[in-house]
């Protein structure tokens, strides 16, 4: 969550202020030179395709589960209907754009949220309501703690590292990757905040609790059960009645979708304009990049499809992701704050993080997420060493990106260059990180409180999400000069 609102307040209205088509274009708006044109490629096919094959094979295996389960087909039944499935979705997607992505996630978004509602709903009236749920959670009780105490050893140490390592180091601090796209296709610098602090309330705080609450149902009816990632599945099958099956069937099967348009246009975006239109046609007319844009979405496919095979954990591909890219976060953020970030320092974190990621599996027994903080170890002190290591920006190439961005931060060369004042970045942007981040964690408890009874503690929390959140949103309407 914290990276989302850091982007919201710190970062959405400079990238809608750069102008660029891709996040990888302003690789070479913020460095010059040959470093900056091998970052853009690298980036690009590394985030562009390796990336986006591995989130789209975890898609994949995951709806294969679901249609196992739900349809009691054999696994190489499930991939052909997969496939047909997910070769609806490549042919919107070449046909729809980025414009038919947006809308139909729009819907998706909407049909899979009342459906997880109604599955919560349905799953708790059926063993016989909240109270029950709890009672019979008995020494599982702790998991409705959403902050683990000292004594619970392991629990307590991995939820730090997730919300005092991973939160900044590794996650989307800057609105990269489809993000940015979405930023970037923003009417305004200030629809760009808003819609990005919508996105961290609505992921965060709207949608957690009816998958928690199935999932603790799942807890209590299945203990023991051997792939934990079939429980959400298994209750739908148990409790709802064949109509309400097949409208939760199709919640998923939108979810399913909305994830795939939106990797697979991303992806497109990358191998068409910043490999193609960058490296290989300079000079391509747009009818051009647009049959470039759509064979890229059908190779993206085709590779997806291909990493789908190769994995058999949904959620050991989201680990493997995080640790290969352990610390890149931090350093995607200083580039907009810090003038000294140049393209060796983006290089080194991103080399040195997939190469510590490597050796910790193979030469330890760390288990995630601590192999993630042994990887941010590396990784950032590598990053800031190369920093100082090698030369900075050119003059001419700064000054361009200040010119253009007007970033806030530590630019005083830069702007002293161009004959400017400093943009200090002031206490405001932190105050509305601060107050959207604990606005979010006090609505996620307030909901929680209100399900288990707890009356005063979810008025207490409602007020203060209502107030804090509030004074968020008066901050992100304000777009800094």
């Amino acid at each position: 969550m914290l990276p989302v609102v850091i982007g919201a307040f710190l970062v959405s209205h400079l990238w809608k202020r750069s102008g660029v088509l891709t996040d990888n274009e302003l690789t070479e708006l913020r460095y010059g030179g040959r470093p900056a044109a091998a970052l853009r490629l690298f980036r690009a096919l590394y985030f562009g395709v390796l990336r986006n094959a591995i989130v789209i094979g975890w898609v994949n295996l995951a709806m294969v589960k679901i249609l196992s389960l739900a349809l009691g087909l054999g696994e190489d039944q499930s991939l052909l209907v997969l496939a047909g499935l997910f070769v609806l979705t490549v042919g919107y997607t070449l046909m729809a754009g980025l414009l038919g992505v947006v809308l139909t996630d729009f819907l998706q978004f909407g049909l899979a949220l009342v459906g997880s509602i109604l599955l919560a709903v349905l799953a708790l009236s059926e063993i016989g309501g909240l109270s029950v749920l709890i009672d019979r959670l008995g020494e599982e009780r702790s998991l409705l703690q959403i902050v683990p105490r000292p004594s619970d050893g392991e629990a307590f140490w991995a939820f730090l590292a997730y919300v005092g390592i991973k939160s900044w180091s590794s996650g989307n601090t800057e609105g990269n990757g489809y993000t940015a796209q979405r930023i970037l296709a923003t009417r305004s610098e200030r629809d760009a905040r808003l819609a990005s602090l919508w996105y961290a309330i609505a992921h965060f705080a709207l949608r957690p609790w009816p998958w928690i609450l199935v999932g603790l149902v799942a807890v209590i009816r299945y203990p023991g059960l051997a792939d934990p990632e079939e429980g959400y599945v298994r209750i739908m099958l148990d409790v709802l009645p064949d109509g309400l099956l097949g409208l939760l069937l199709a919640a998923m099967l939108a979810a399913f979708m909305s994830t795939i348009d939106t990797q697979l246009n991303w992806g497109a975006s990358y191998l068409t304009h910043d490999v193609y239109a960058r490296f290989v046609a300079p000079d391509a007319d747009a009818a051009q990049r647009v049959r470039v844009a759509r064979a890229s979405v059908v190779l993206l496919a085709a590779i997806g499809a291909g990493a789908t095979l190769g994995m058999d954990s949904v959620a050991g591909a989201w680990k493997l992701l995080a640790t290969i890219s352990a610390g890149t976060g931090l350093i995607l953020l200083l580039r907009w704050l810090w003038w000294r970030i140049n393209a060796w320092s983006e290089i080194a974190v991103m080399t040195s993080s997939l190469v510590g990621a490597n050796l910790i599996e193979r030469w330890t027994e760390l288990a995630f997420p601590f192999s993630l903080v042994a990887v941010v170890a590396i990784s950032i002190p590598v990053a800031l060493v190369v920093t100082l290591l090698t030369p900075p920006e050119s003059s001419p190439v700064l000054e361009r990106f200040y010119a253009r961005v007007r970033p806030a931060g530590a630019w005083d060369p830069v702007a002293a260059g161009l004959g400017l004042p400093p943009r200090r970045l002031g206490l405001r942007p932190w105050l509305d990180v601060g107050a959207a981040t604990l606005g979010i964690y006090a609505a996620i408890g307030a909901t929680g409180s209100l399900l288990v009874g707890d009356s005063p503690l979810a008025l207490v929390g409602g007020i203060a999400a209502c107030l804090l959140l509030g004074f968020a949103i008066r901050g992100a309407r304000t777009v800094p000069d």
